[in-house]
């Protein structure tokens, strides 16, 4: 048993005890108030009685908890409808078989009582019906608004997960992306510049390190998305060389700012694959960061519109990834947008 089962547990035992103490404290003072003497006998009978519907009630708690739990609340509505008359009737034999035993075996302590008439016993019984649906009342709609609550939580707790594993597989198709495309950059140019070469795979193995340090973080710091995507201009430059030139423009108060891993990169590698590389003459990629609104900060990244089709056409994944990553960890907060006109414009807004 668990923290929270043993919390609840003793949380009910309180209630039970509070109940139907407060029941036999209430009949002890309603019978002196009506003048009847406050007798051992009637307090020893007060005493049972409430006793006995505690039990009763502590088996109602076990029949619910172990057969009806799952039941809908209407099907243990009219289950009651007999159970309850059906307790009522139980308490009222039991409790008249103890007053027999008491006074076979102190019929001094009796002296006074009053025998109880079948009329009287009908009305004690009404009387324990309308007790026991009352703790039945309180007892059902705390267990549903606790099964709902804890229903809930399951709920959001499988959302959080589905929506963390979603988040896995997208980061796992971009990062899987985005190797295959560095390493068939340097692969390129082993046979062309062995120097540049070995320059570009250790910009790789500073740049993997970086990611897979930070794999599995949810979010990022801006300062380690522009080390990678320095480093991916790095890798890029050596296969481009004077056709790629870049100008990074960065609001420094940003750098602690939080967005999601690859977002940036991913822009950057779009633009050279489908802009830069189908130009004869390359081109400039530009990147500005800055704060856009007093709550949002926003990304632009952008790149000339390209001469002829790119050989590297893909599937969007990339973009369509990057859109989904945003959603997840900011909703509708966050937005990526492409604009195409003179030149191609990527811009993405995400809150402060």
């Amino acid at each position: 048993m668990n923290d929270n089962q043993n919390r609840t547990t003793h949380h009910y035992l309180i209630a039970q005890c509070i109940f139907w103490g407060s029941y036999g404290v209430l009949n002890l003072i309603f019978m002196s108030l009506w003048g009847a003497a406050l007798s051992p006998f009637l307090t020893m009978l007060f005493i049972a009685l409430s006793i006995i519907l505690g039990l009763i009630t502590h088996g109602f708690r076990y029949l619910y908890k172990t057969y009806t739990y799952n039941w809908t609340l209407l099907k243990v509505s009219l289950h009651l409808i007999w159970l309850i008359p059906l307790a009522a009737l139980t308490a009222q034999t039991i409790l008249f078989a103890f007053i027999l035993a008491l006074t076979t075996l102190f019929p001094a302590a009796a002296v006074g009582s009053q025998p109880t008439s079948a009329g009287g016993m009908i009305g004690f019984a009404i009387n324990y019906c309308i007790l026991l649906g009352l703790w039945c009342t309180i007892y059902l709609l705390r267990a549903e608004f606790q099964k709902r609550r804890n229903s809930e939580i399951a709920h959001w707790q499988l959302q959080a997960q589905l929506k963390e594993n979603e988040l896995q597989f997208l980061r796992s198709q971009i990062n899987s992306h985005f190797l295959f495309n560095a390493i068939n950059n340097l692969r390129s140019l082993v046979k062309e510049d062995a120097e540049q070469a070995r320059e570009g795979l250790a910009n790789l193995s500073v740049l993997l390190r970086g990611l897979l340090h930070n794999d599995g973080q949810q979010l990022v710091s801006l300062r380690e998305e522009m080390e990678w995507v320095r480093g991916y201009l790095s890798l890029e430059a050596l296969q481009f060389e004077n056709r790629l030139s870049t100008t990074i423009d960065v609001d420094e108060n940003l750098l602690t700012a939080k967005l999601p891993p690859l977002i940036l990169q991913t822009l950057v590698e779009n633009a050279i694959k489908h802009g830069i590389a189908a130009r004869r003459a390359g081109g400039r990629l530009t990147i500005t960061i800055k704060r856009s609104t007093p709550t949002h900060w926003q990304i632009k990244v952008i790149n000339p519109l390209p001469e002829f089709q790119s050989t590297h056409q893909g599937n969007k994944i990339g973009l369509r990834n990057a859109r989904e990553r945003l959603a997840i960890a900011f909703g509708e907060q966050a937005s990526l947008n492409l604009d195409i006109a003179e030149q191609v414009t990527a811009t993405v807004e995400i809150p402060l």
